[in-house]
């Protein structure tokens, strides 16, 4: 029986964020679907956003916040360090997934990928400025996962929940792909983290594998 309950679109990366988290702490969980932006979407979401959590009587949105309330709230394996730099550096990781990351991987992966199967036309100035950031944002995780085997240290922790499908998505691109093959450390996070419980009974592994080119992408040359 499920502990919880997420609205959401199916498709949203940050609702896989938080079934990742749920996975990994434990927690049974189903999905409502939700039409994007309908009036019963808002009612629960006013920024219309995904997903929305829903504990008995208790609604969340804002996935950090659902994240944090997953594993505060429920027995299971702790996802947060106790200390206070691992806390810090668990929420600098967060933050700089959801104001660098994700604004950048997301957008390319749609204009290289999803606006093209529509018929549309990438904006190619946005691709071009793209690649700087892109670079430098896949050199900063490559060097944190050479560090330590995660990204805030030696435990998984909701940080690396945050990262995991906002790569996924950004490696299918052949931009991304190549990026990836040259960082190893990253190559061999991704597969551990597809090797985990978590990840091979998400639907996250159904979306990727049906995408195509995963396993190629991620496999270490």
């Amino acid at each position: 029986m499920a502990e919880i309950i997420f609205h959401s679109i199916a498709e949203s990366a940050y609702l896989w964020t938080a079934m990742h988290v749920a996975d990994e702490k434990g927690v049974a969980y189903e999905l409502a679907p939700l039409v994007y932006r309908s009036p019963e979407h808002l009612a629960l979401q006013p920024f219309g956003k995904m997903p929305v959590m829903q504990h008995r009587d208790v609604y969340l949105y804002e996935t950090l916040a659902i994240a944090h309330y997953i594993d505060r709230a429920f027995e299971g394996p702790s996802l947060q360090p106790a200390d206070a730099l691992g806390q810090a550096e668990v929420l600098r990781w967060i933050s700089i997934v959801n104001s660098y990351v994700f604004p950048t991987m997301n957008r390319f992966m749609k204009e290289r990928l999803v606006r093209p199967a529509f018929g549309g036309v990438p904006d190619a100035d946005f691709l071009a400025q793209a690649q700087e950031p892109l670079t430098l944002q896949m050199r900063l995780i490559e060097e944190a996962l050479t560090r330590a085997p995660h990204l805030a240290g030696e435990a998984l922790t909701i940080a690396d929940s945050f990262l995991l499908p906002q790569l996924l998505f950004f490696v299918l691109t052949a931009e991304g792909a190549e990026l990836l093959q040259r960082s190893p450390a990253i190559q061999d996070w991704l597969l551990r983290l597809r090797g985990r419980e978590s990840y091979l009974r998400s639907p996250m592994r159904g979306v990727f594998s049906a995408m195509g080119g995963m396993t190629g992408a991620v496999r270490p040359s």
